[in-house]
């Protein structure tokens, strides 16, 4: 066929549409001539006497369906006798999914499965009860956080949606804001509030809320917040002068549990009345307190002794950054609720004492103790702790989540070191073990691993390099009941994504897996027909199970960013 013609038939063709009902779809003969030229300049022959070939047609791709094909017939009781019968006529044309409603209690077991906003949101659109239930997920937990996408849009909506909408207000039972546009100004400022404070006022049933975004308070929303009958967990920002008046907090009828973050000098002079009011209850007083400073010498021993009579039911104390507390006025705190206390976390500053708990109350229901550490200023050179360094423990019989952050600096822990350190809690049974900033050899490694084979299912370390994690036979020999572990390292030395999968294929229990401040999660399966290769690190030959590592898509924040502290 001659170029040119081929040319001008392919210009002519290229306005033809066909007219399919209301739409109107192109033929696509642009791409049935494309295909042909380039056919055609592939094989450059002579075809006056010689037959004329029609170039390839791309080869035909089977449909895709959403839902599994219909079923066409089903199998009688006697189908060893390799007899059918045809399905009711009733019921041709129906997917094998349709049988999920048969059994509409299985409906919410399956629906709960389901985490991340965009699938609820998905689900909610099926059906009425379907919509019920993924609205229930999807609003029973909200959040708005600095380091995500279009927080702000996402903030102004949000309560906008509520505020316009109070039955959703109603399933709210965690609100978590740690971000607000203090940009905002005028009329926008005046109208979110406006909506916040609607919005927290038809929350009746919340339960536990998060604000700690400085200078985003005012006194109507947190008098709203007072009122709210359920609340029973309260994290909010401790600048309070000239936002709120702190002794609202002594008025929430339930509150439990109160984290204060960098209090102010308003905050601190009425903290003691807040405190007594909330023990003079008929629920009694707090379960929780936990006060969080940068560096602060406004919270010290005096308020602490001062409150200690009416913490007498405290199960989890924290503090934070308070330079002027000790352990006088904490151990005043721990002696009023020594048979309560389950959660604490201290910072054992060199001042403080802390660092000896030899003679600390006696604590029974002690499971989660953490400690953040600082230590003299060591020579360059020989950058290593020595048993001195390290906390002096009691033997706590239930402990079962240990931290040990150091503050300020990485230092070499060397297994001579730690070997008396763990004997001291050696009737303990640490199912979490966190090690921030005290970098371990590989000896050390297989020996908290051996010691604690039994147990040890969430494990946090800081490593030289990858070697370190690599080269551990003991890791592979006795870390199997491993959950989670995650690997602290500098960046140059540290592993990447291939060495941890590599660990996980190894580790055999590994669900979680990270390094930095990345993690994954870890997913297994026996590999699809033909799969072959995967290497080492994936497997994947001869049926052998393949691990794949895919980015953190859970809505809650990972293990390691709840328990490190710089």
């Amino acid at each position: 066929m001659d170029e040119s013609i081929l040319h001008d038939v392919d210009a002519e063709l290229r306005a033809i549409r066909l007219d399919d009902g209301p739409r109107l779809q192109p033929l696509r003969l642009d791409k049935m001539f494309l295909r042909a030229r380039q056919w055609h300049a592939a094989n450059p022959r002579s075809y006056a006497s010689e037959p004329l070939y029609r170039p390839p047609s791309p080869p035909r791709y089977p449909p895709i369906y959403p839902l599994p094909l219909p079923l066409a017939q089903s199998r009688s009781p006697s189908a060893d006798k390799g007899k059918s019968k045809a399905i009711d006529s009733s019921q041709e044309g129906i997917s094998p999914l349709s049988a999920l409603f048969e059994y509409p209690e299985l409906i919410p077991l399956v629906l709960e499965n389901f985490d991340q906003s965009r699938d609820l949101a998905k689900i909610s659109r099926v059906c009425k009860e379907w919509n019920r239930i993924a609205r229930r997920k999807l609003y029973s937990h909200i959040w708005v956080r600095p380091w995500e996408d279009g927080c702000h849009f996402k903030l102004v909506l949000l309560f906008d949606t509520l505020h316009r909408h109070p039955e959703l207000c109603k399933m709210v039972k965690r609100l978590d804001v740690r971000f607000f546009p203090l940009a905002a100004r005028g009329e926008e400022r005046s109208d979110l509030d406006g909506h916040v404070q609607k919005a927290i006022e038809e929350m009746e049933n919340l339960e536990s809320l998060v604000w700690t975004r400085d200078r985003s308070l005012n006194p109507t929303l947190v008098e709203r917040i007072a009122d709210l009958s359920h609340l029973r967990s309260l994290e909010i920002s401790g600048h309070s002068y000239r936002y709120y008046d702190p002794s609202l907090i002594g008025t929430m009828p339930a509150l439990e549990d109160l984290r204060i973050m960098m209090p102010d000098p308003n905050l601190k002079s009425k903290l003691i009345d807040a405190v007594n009011a909330l023990s003079d209850r008929p629920v009694g007083g707090l379960r929780g307190l936990g006060i969080i400073c940068q560096a602060s010498s406004l919270i010290d021993d005096a308020i602490l002794k001062t409150i200690a009579p009416n913490l007498n039911k405290l199960k989890r104390l924290t503090l934070w950054g308070c330079t002027r507390v000790t352990k006088d006025g904490v151990f005043e705190i721990l002696h009023e609720a020594s048979r309560e206390i389950e959660e604490l976390s201290l910072d054992a500053l060199l001042h403080s004492g802390l660092m000896d708990l030899s003679r600390v109350p006696n604590l029974p229901n002690l499971h989660t103790l953490s400690l953040s550490m600082s230590i003299p200023h060591r020579d360059a050179k020989n950058p290593t702790l020595a048993l001195e360094d390290l906390p002096i423990l009691p033997d706590f019989e239930r402990l079962e989540s240990l931290h040990l952050t150091l503050s300020g600096s990485n230092l070499f822990l060397p297994l001579e070191a730690y070997q008396p350190f763990q004997a001291q809690i050696q009737s303990s049974k640490v199912r979490k073990l966190s090690l921030i900033n005290l970098v371990i050899a590989s000896d050390t490694l297989g020996y908290i691993v051996r010691t604690n084979v039994d147990h040890l299912e969430e494990l946090y370390i800081s490593v030289n390099g990858k070697m370190t994690i690599l080269s551990s036979d003991e890791l592979v020999e006795y870390g199997q009941k491993i959950r989670i572990l995650h690997i602290n390292a500098p960046e140059k030395w540290g592993p990447n994504s291939d060495d941890l999968q590599v660990i996980a294929h190894r580790l055999k229990g590994l669900q979680q897996i990270g390094s930095g401040n990345r993690v994954y999660e870890v997913h297994r399966r026996l590999p699809d027909d033909g799969d072959g290769g995967g290497g080492e690190g994936g497997g994947g030959g001869d049926g052998e199970e393949r691990t794949e590592l895919c980015r953190w898509s859970k809505s809650w924040i990972p293990g390691y960013f709840q328990v490190w502290r710089a």
